[in-house]
């Protein structure tokens, strides 16, 4: 995994999803309102955002990138499983959205560390309510991060039953316990190809 070609694909989603205000307002979709500057900082040299702060362009986008090469890396602290780019991409986006705190708590990172990676994709989709209230621009944001994490989430390998060598795992039952609706079918797919190697031979 490659952390600045992650940085790289999560700040387009990042930016277009925060938008860039240079003059500081109250976010009073947080839980707690805070004062929020430039691409959704909070804190900038340490110190909270407070009314009546300004900012360029240019400070905006200075902050924001150091803001999210810390949440990438504490991503990567928090993942204990391999993890691709985009998959890494999406993830910071939600830390960064969220805050890193409420990350290391997600059913996204439970879901990813038990190598569910269709669930986890489908758990970003959870992440659609702010203040105690659900909000559209929040569920297509999920929406955007749930289509990066899964652009990089290979399919399961196919590995015919008679070809099965030691170091293999072996697919997972139909219906195992855990499996969202998007393992299934890539199960079931899986399966219809084992049927379909064999009958060849």
């Amino acid at each position: 995994m490659d952390l600045h070609n992650a940085l790289s694909l999560a700040v387009p989603l990042v930016y277009s999803s925060e938008g860039c205000e240079t003059t500081a307002y109250l976010d009073r979709l947080a839980t707690v309102p805070v004062y929020t500057i430039g691409h959704g900082s909070t804190v900038v040299d340490g110190k909270p955002v407070c009314q009546g702060m300004t900012c360029t362009q240019a400070q905006a986008d200075e902050w924001a990138m150091a803001d999210l090469e810390a949440t990438a890396t504490e991503v990567v602290r928090l993942v204990h499983v391999p993890i691709s780019d985009a998959q890494c991409a999406a993830c910071t986006s939600l830390a960064y959205n969220i805050g890193v705190g409420a990350f290391a708590r997600s059913s996204v990172l439970e879901a990813l560390n038990a190598r569910l990676y269709f669930k986890a994709a489908d758990r970003f989709l959870a992440y659609d309510h702010a203040g105690g209230h659900e909000v559209r621009g929040l569920l297509a944001r999920r929406a955007r991060e749930r289509t990066l994490f899964l652009s990089g989430t290979d399919p399961a390998p196919v590995i015919p039953r008679h070809a099965a060598q030691p170091g293999y795992p072996s697919p997972k039952p139909r219906h195992a316990p855990g499996l969202s609706d998007a393992d299934k079918l890539n199960q079931q797919e899986i399966e219809r190809l084992n049927k379909q190697m064999d009958t060849e031979l």
